[in-house]
């Protein structure tokens, strides 16, 4: 139970994801899998996304979904409230609509900005109810003995317990900004990477590749007995494990059959 793979931004790549599930179960199988969230929007299949990421709460009762800023977007969209709460849609909900088989529910309101139809938020609710109790049930974050994952981020000082959900889904940059001891490195995406590898720093990982637009999806196999380990996925036949966190970044990275 104390290992784990985080699964970093996915954004709608069922292409990068499916393979990546698949060299998990056979080579980790019995290895929780925590999604850090943002599985949907941006890419084209957030609906297959989510799909999957049931598909593994369910085989693996271990696993877990962390809720990211755009799922929080989703039900904010459903659960209505103001304007920019129902901003979804131009936070690239466009795409997660698509990929359910909708349109025609977006209109230009009088600050020219897009927003959704409100009745589309009934019949996602209703139609794929599944998913969106799944985001209602994500957690905030995720303590493992040596590890904290989180969507984007933490302030640091304040104990985990008082920390504001709203700034663990949505604030990168007081983490980023810290380049101090913390109590357990914090494992995170939201921010894409320069890079467009994996980020490790003292008190943090950063596995949010961009896969939506790099076609790079990261994984971190966390354990209290070994250093992180990566694994990328590029999309059908191409997987890769980063084996050897010392060496530079370009000479860590092997072909993993």
């Amino acid at each position: 139970m104390d290992n784990a793979i985080a699964i970093g931004d996915i954004h709608g790549r069922a292409d990068l994801l499916e393979p990546l599930l698949k060299h998990i179960h056979l080579n980790y199988s019995d290895t929780r899998v925590v999604f850090l969230g943002d599985v949907i929007d941006r890419g084209p299949d957030s609906k297959d996304c989510l799909d999957m990421v049931e598909s593994e709460l369910e085989r693996n009762s271990a696993s877990s979904l962390i809720m990211g800023n755009h799922e929080d977007l989703m039900l904010r969209f459903i659960d209505g409230g103001t304007a920019w709460s129902k901003s979804w849609c131009w936070n690239h909900g466009l795409t997660s609509v698509a990929s359910y088989g909708y349109e025609g529910y977006e209109f230009l309101g009088e600050d020219g900005y897009m927003y959704l139809r409100g009745e589309l938020a009934e019949i996602l609710a209703t139609s794929h109810q599944s998913h969106v109790d799944m985001i209602r049930r994500a957690a905030t974050f995720i303590e493992l003995p040596d590890h904290i994952l989180v969507h984007a981020g933490i302030v640091p000082g304040v104990p985990m317990e008082q920390q504001d959900p709203y700034r663990l889904r949505w604030d990168s940059k007081s983490l980023i900004a810290h380049h101090g001891s913390l109590p357990k490195k914090i494992v995170h995406g939201h921010t894409v990477t320069a890079d467009l590898l994996p980020e490790i720093h003292a008190n943090r990982i950063n596995i949010d590749c961009g896969a939506y637009q790099s076609g790079v999806l990261c994984a971190a196999f966390l354990s209290p007995e070994a250093s992180p380990a990566f694994i990328l996925s590029t999309g059908v036949g191409g997987i890769y494990s980063i084996q050897d966190t010392v060496q530079p970044l370009g000479s860590r990275i092997v072909a993993c059959r």
